[in-house]
């Protein structure tokens, strides 16, 4: 394999409740509401969308290498904040979004941490613009504490290219 874990079959219910918290993380961007979404984050959380470093690979170290975002916790927190107060130009017109997340699977999981990956395409419309469709993979690392997961990390892999108007957390 080229740098992805190997998919293996995981028990029915871990696998089912890995799709729920992928669905509803969907739909709450979808729908909105993001302070929700950031609930589905744990406190020390990476949220990352590394860049292309060639013609099929993307940038491997986050601190040494450009990434299109990098993101904590706090840092989620101040994205929110800026674009519910009107303070990030590049959301202005806010773009109606659709993620369409599919191929949900677990790929290892071991003790409290579930690695899972999917496929993702998300459609933005902006009424000022017109519509950017955007696709990649996304790659969780979950936090099992008893039967509730929450993400610990999500890497998200931009398929295209060429980045077409802005990206933030609602709409990759």
């Amino acid at each position: 394999m080229t740098g992805r874990a190997a998919i293996r079959p995981a028990d029915d219910g871990l696998a089912s409740r890995v799709a729920a918290l992928v669905s509803l993380e969907a739909t709450l961007l979808d729908d909105r509401r993001w302070h929700d979404w950031l609930e589905l984050y744990t406190e020390d959380c990476i949220f990352w969308a590394p860049a292309w470093s060639g013609d099929e690979t993307w940038t491997t170290d986050p601190q040494r290498q450009v990434s299109l975002i990098w993101a904590d916790r706090r840092n989620l927190a101040a994205r929110i904040f800026r674009v519910e107060g009107g303070d990030s130009y590049a959301s202005m017109p806010l773009p109606l979004t659709v993620h369409l997340v599919t191929g949900i699977a677990v790929t290892s999981s071991a003790e409290d941490i579930v690695e899972a990956r999917a496929n993702w395409l998300v459609h933005s419309f902006l009424r000022t613009s017109g519509a950017i469709v955007r696709a990649g993979s996304y790659e969780y690392r979950l936090r099992q504490i008893g039967a509730e997961l929450s993400i610990l990390r999500k890497k998200i892999l931009i398929h295209d290219d060429a980045i077409t108007g802005a990206i933030d957390f609602y709409n990759i």
